[in-house]
């Protein structure tokens, strides 16, 4: 129980060092076309520290939902991002510290089609720029993330909050995850 204890409080200190940034207009969940449930592994580096957990994303065309577990399978946070903007929803075992909208647009930067985040930033000091699988996400011309996307990881590299977050497809026949993200 200590274990899971202090898991969980690396896990908010990771995460809060983030919560002072600007927030980026959020693109309708409309926007964005609807996909299966998808199992994930999430690696989070912030100051030489590194805390995997699970995530299961959901999205459809009226909502985007993330659950975030410990590796032991104990629900920490979930996220609602749909019409009524974003929010963390009942049932979450700590307050992560930064909002959730915060954690809703570092979201939708790898998820949604480039074309729906660039209208969103539209009339906001908010750009996007695309170069081959990089995107570059900046804020009053100062480069805010990195979002880099492969089959095998998507790795957001947000310099702003001096993290990195890396995303791995897990499901049953998945007994490692992909060198491609870093794990050890």
């Amino acid at each position: 129980m200590r274990c899971v204890i202090s898991f969980l409080l690396g896990s908010v200190l990771l995460l809060t060092g983030c919560s002072g940034q600007p927030v980026a207009p959020l693109p309708a969940p409309v926007t964005l076309q609807g996909l299966d449930t998808q199992l994930q592994h999430l690696t989070f580096e912030h100051r030489h520290q590194r805390h995997q957990l699970i995530g299961v994303l959901h999205h459809d065309e009226e909502s985007l939902r993330l659950i975030m577990l410990s590796p032991q399978g104990q629900r920490l946070l979930t996220l609602l991002h749909d019409e009524q903007g974003a929010r963390f929803i009942g049932g979450s075992t700590f307050d992560p510290g930064f909002s959730a909208t915060w954690l809703a647009s570092r979201l939708t930067w790898s998820l949604w089609p480039s074309s729906a985040l660039q209208h969103s930033f539209a009339g906001s000091q908010w750009t996007l720029s695309e170069d081959g699988n990089r995107r570059t996400i900046r804020y009053q011309s100062q480069v805010i993330a990195h979002v880099d996307q492969s089959d095998d990881c998507l790795a957001i590299h947000d310099i702003e909050g001096s993290y990195r977050l890396f995303i791995a497809p897990l499901d049953d026949t998945n007994s490692r995850i992909p060198a491609t993200c870093p794990t050890d």
